[in-house]
């Protein structure tokens, strides 16, 4: 696993994974979102029930394709554009705890960000410092009911231990760098 900077604007406060070999999560997340139709094809046709389920309403998997790739361009930029201001403290603006009836913000705590369905997980390590560990696709009312969603409660889980056992738990510790163990 390594650590990166997503954007190069400042001495950045967002910082995403990479597993093995892989892209930072943030890019490959959004790569999949908006240009691999194919993914999301075979996404919502694996997952045509929950789809169908009402909790976002009954709509073709078109639909939802379309749907999924304009709330990811709108979401990238609305991250883009936090980072750009100059108070880093509205990144915390944007994350919430992962669990809904948590209120309480503290260091290493696993959050959210969420537009429509499409969610980034992050683990916090102040209010400016966000480390991102996976994402998904939501369509079921809690991350317990299916199991690519359990996959990312593990991945952050994952993520928070590396975080942890590698010292990386105090804004001060990071800066310009890609950390790889």
């Amino acid at each position: 696993m390594r650590i990166g900077a997503i954007f190069a604007i400042q001495q950045s406060t967002l910082f995403s994974v990479a597993y093995d070999n892989e892209l930072m999560e943030f890019k490959r997340l959004f790569d999949l979102w908006i240009s691999d139709i194919e993914y999301l094809e075979n996404f919502f046709e694996e997952n045509k029930d929950d789809l169908n389920s009402n909790f976002y309403g009954s709509i073709s998997i078109e639909e939802a394709i379309e749907r999924t790739r304009k709330q990811a361009i709108g979401f990238r930029k609305k991250f883009l554009q936090l980072i750009q201001e100059a108070d880093p403290n509205k990144l915390q603006s944007i994350f919430r705890p992962l669990s809904n009836s948590s209120y309480q913000l503290k260091s290493l705590s696993k959050e959210k960000s969420k537009a429509d369905w499409l969610r980034i997980y992050a683990v916090r390590i102040s209010e400016n410092t966000y480390v991102i560990s996976r994402g998904a696709i939501k369509l079921t009312q809690t991350m317990n009911e299916r199991p690519h969603l359990q996959a990312e409660l593990q991945k952050l889980e994952i993520t928070k231990r590396f975080l942890i056992e590698n010292g990386l738990t105090d804004e001060s510790d990071f800066g310009f760098f890609e950390f790889e163990p």
